[in-house]
């Protein structure tokens, strides 16, 4: 779609059709107000790779392991930190396994590396370094080329600095240009830019050797070399080389199963491990094929972010690989699910469904077992974040497993202790273990439990992306069950993220979907207002319960698990509504036609709402076509189909016009855009989601005009093509509130400004595997370097629109009426 010019106008209110195609706010714009969902630096929420100091370490001392109050800054020169350092931002992917809790004082590695570049950015001197380099305790360094740019080495010591500080590696352990022989004794030696070694001894060994030739040393060295780190300023130009001709081969001198290896290549960080035999990535996400990944399956175009950077004791403790004691686990012991794409996490789900397949239970009986199980294992964590001294229970040992008979010790003791799990959850999570699925006497049901827990009980859900997990559940679990092939119209999160984010729901206001589908809209809701808003304000509808049950599960995670989300089978929230204490009520059609729903032939209610956020089906194939007198009695309670079916000649006598046939059929999308605007209370807004038909084409001109005479219209974003899974449907988002009619007739009377951008860039791109559609990441390039750009966290940019279109809108609303900036922009 065409971009405007600087000089056109914004739509106004007496425009007949608002369109995607307004002016974009001007370069001048301000910037987004304090609601903005941007972290600051003093930010309370830990990452998840935090390590564990005490509240008043500092930096790491010469002489021990751990940060104590006392130590100094590696460099003479170097400023100490606040403690209250800035967090890595929402888009931050998780770290890898064994993360420990974090504690207040962390500082994180960006922070310190950004610490660096101001101390030393400029530096014109040489450098006095603060590691051994080779046999020399005080090496200097120049970190500029001669034509004035930056050099590996001042890349090489901006990492360092930022390792050490952040508490992830005490300087003792580590040494640079570290010098291993290379086959015969006239070959030039392997140099490696950086080893760290789990003895702070290495340096007596490292000068036996080179001074006195002393071979045992050597062998010392590589006994306990534990990660081999590469620097390059190469802007990422032959990642695949350097890893197959440099890296690979420095990893290759430990002796020890477990190796890291770290290429630092220009602010881009790459993360590797040799483990058991196999050279891979350090976090899993990044091996498309496994542990049978070869150098092309790595996904080298993507760099890991920094908070992937695992700490010196996850390192000792993947080498020891101690034997977890099951029974005495906390979440902060499980690992993080990085994201939907992850190999790793996907085959775990596809080994579920592969059990429940053979045991007969891919069938309704068998999605409720397993949502109950999921549920069991979300309380089990929550729970464990509650009080910490009461250990994690969903769990199976190697001998709970080797039964022979469901009448042995070792498998009742497991059952035993699932059930009273389920004794514990069914008080707060009743709305999905009110009626048991599970049956502990029928062994199919128990192979189900067991490869569900088998399976995810070394991953915390609580502290996983939570709606990414949410999304992974909807691909793999609920598609084989899934009535009506309703997966291909699940919405995807970056839309969901962007739509809660514009419409800004906030605390003590009431939130509904009456298309809730699994609940996305609300979870993301109540995760962006970092849990101000009040699980019980929040409600939805669907007419497919398995898809309720699933909005519950996303519910108990996310939220506090008091949200209402409601199953009506039939018409949906079509006919059925909320009343005012929170039951449900239907309408009267005799009573209701013509949108008069406040008219009840009882004391109920019709419960008004402060933001709607929806998804409905809508399109040509998805219309409401009355196909008896029931069908025609709920459809006339709304006033879009009686416009829709007596439009003709205005100048017909009403007689004329009462014996024309009505409308046969309606989008079911302008159905439920006059359902939105029912349930809202005055002063209250909603997002929605339609087809681009409804914001353009004549034949929906109806609907336009009933929206400008109903609300006041803030913004309409045009999607591409192929934004949602459902191939070649374009859609577009309309934002709106509802004034009083005084109020509207003062804005129209000001010809108020509508927001309007066409979206071109959504961050992903729709592919199917296995017969699953799924939303698959796309990254910004950098087109001088053809790599993918990161962030200030290391993290790959997504190549989207959504942010900026965030930051543009909540500047334009600057410039609106305070009803709108209050809405929109203003925290509560």
């Amino acid at each position: 779609m065409k971009q405007p010019t600087a000089n056109s106008q914004q739509p106004t209110a007496n425009s007949q059709q608002p369109t995607a195609n307004s002016q974009q706010p001007t370069a001048n714009s301000q910037q987004p107000t304090a609601n903005s969902q941007q972290p600051t630096a003093n930010s309370q929420q830990p990452t998840a790779n935090s390590q564990q100091p005490t509240a008043n370490s500092q930096q790491p001392t010469a002489n021990s392991q751990q940060p104590t109050a006392n130590s100094q800054q590696p460099t003479a020169n170097s400023q100490q930190l606040t403690a209250n350092s800035q967090q890595p931002t929402a888009n931050s992917q998780q770290p890898t396994a064994n993360s420990q809790q974090p504690t207040a004082n962390k500082q994180t590695f960006s922070l310190l590396k950004n610490d660096f570049d101001n101390e030393y950015g400029n530096l014109d001197i040489e450098y006095q370094g603060f590691l051994t380099e080779h046999l020399n305790p005080t090496p200097k360094s120049n970190f500029k080329k001669a034509n004035g740019t930056k050099n590996e080495q001042y890349y090489k010591w901006q990492f360092l600095y930022a390792l050490i500080n952040s508490g992830l590696v005490a300087k003792d352990y580590i040494g640079t240009e570290i010098h291993f022989p290379k086959g015969n004794k006239s070959s030039t030696a392997l140099k490696i830019d950086a080893v760290i070694f789990d003895d702070k001894d290495w340096f007596i060994h490292y000068q036996n050797y080179h001074l006195k030739n002393d071979l045992d040393s050597l062998e010392w060295l590589r006994d306990h070399m534990i990660v081999a780190i590469e620097f390059k300023k190469e802007d990422n130009k032959n990642i695949s080389d350097v890893w197959d001709k440099q890296l690979k081969a420095y990893m290759k001198e430990s002796n020890k199963n477990f190796c890291l290896g770290i290429l630092y290549d220009t602010e881009r960080l790459y993360l590797f491990k040799k483990h058991n035999g196999k050279f891979l990535r350090f976090s899993d996400e990044y091996n498309t094929k496994g542990d049978e990944s070869k150098t092309k399956d790595l996904s080298l175009n993507l760099p890991d972010p920094y908070l992937n950077i695992p700490n010196f004791d996850v390192i000792l403790d993947i080498e020891n690989e101690k034997e977890k004691d099951l029974s005495k686990q906390t979440i902060w012991d499980l690992d993080i699910i990085s994201g939907v794409h992850s190999t790793q996490i996907n085959d775990v789900m596809s080994s579920i469904l592969r059990t429940m397949d053979k045991v007969g239970l891919t069938n309704q009986r068998g999605f409720e077992i397993l949502i109950q199980i999921l549920s069991l294992k979300i309380f089990d964590e929550k729970r464990n974040e509650k009080n910490t001294s009461h250990y994690l229970d969903f769990y199976i040992t190697p001998d709970e497993k080797k039964y022979q008979s469901l009448a042995d010790d070792n498998i009742q003791q497991f059952l035993s202790r699932i059930h009273q799990l389920r004794e514990k959850a069914s008080g707060e999570y009743f709305r999905i273990l009110e009626n048991n699925a599970f049956d502990d006497k029928n062994e199919n049901h128990i192979k189900v439990l067991i490869e569900v827990i088998t399976q995810f009980q070394n991953y915390s859900f609580v502290r996983s992306h939570k709606t990414d997990l949410y999304q992974l559940v909807f691909y793999k679990f609920a598609t084989p069950f899934a009535k009506d092939n309703n997966a291909q119209f699940v919405t995807p999160l970056p839309l969901i993220d962007f739509l809660v984010k514009i419409v800004n729901p906030r605390n003590g206001e009431t939130v509904i979907d009456p298309t809730v589908g699994i609940a996305d809209f609300l979870s993301v809701s109540y995760v962006n207002s970092n849990s101000k808003l009040d699980d019980g304000n929040i409600f939805g509808m669907d007419i497919d319960e398995q898809m309720v049950m699933l909005a519950t599960l996303n519910m108990l995670l996310n939220g506090d698990g008091n949200a209402t989300i409601e199953a009506k089978s039939g018409y949906g929230s079509l006919l059925s509504k909320f009343d005012h204490k929170g039951n449900i009520l239907e309408l009267v059609p005799s009573m209701n036609q013509n949108g008069n729903w406040d008219n009840r032939p009882d004391k109920n209610k019709l419960k008004k709402f402060d933001v709607v956020l929806t998804n409905p089906p809508f399109g040509e194939d998805r219309a409401f076509t009355p196909k008896d007198d029931k069908d025609k009695a709920v459809i006339e309670c709304y006033e879009l189909w009686n416009l829709y079916g007596s439009k003709g000649n205005d100048n017909e006598t009403d007689d004329n016009k009462k014996s024309k046939k009505q409308a046969k059929k309606i989008d079911l999308g302008v159905v439920f855009l006059e359902n939105a605007y029912r349930i809202l209370e005055d002063g209250g807004r909603m997002g929605i989601v339609l087809s681009n038909s409804i914001a353009s084409i004549d034949s929906h001109k109806i609907a336009r005009q009933w929206l400008m005479d109903k609300m006041r219209i803030v913004a309409i974003f045009d999607l591409p093509a192929n934004v949602f899974a459902e191939t070649g449907v374009n859609t577009s988002i309309i934002v709106a509130y509802k004034p009083t009619a005084d109020e509207l007739q003062k804005l129209k009377m000001k010809n108020y400004q509508v927001f309007a951008k066409d979206i071109k860039k959504v961050g992903y791109e729709v592919k199917t595997s296995k017969r699953v559609k799924q939303f698959v990441p796309t990254y910004k390039i950098d087109y001088k370097t053809f790599e993918v750009q990161i962030d200030d966290e290391g993290n790959p940019l997504l190549d989207e629109d959504f942010s900026q279109t965030i930051a543009d809108f909540k500047a334009w609303c600057v410039s609106q009426e305070e009803a709108l900036q209050n809405m929109f922009i203003k925290a509560k």
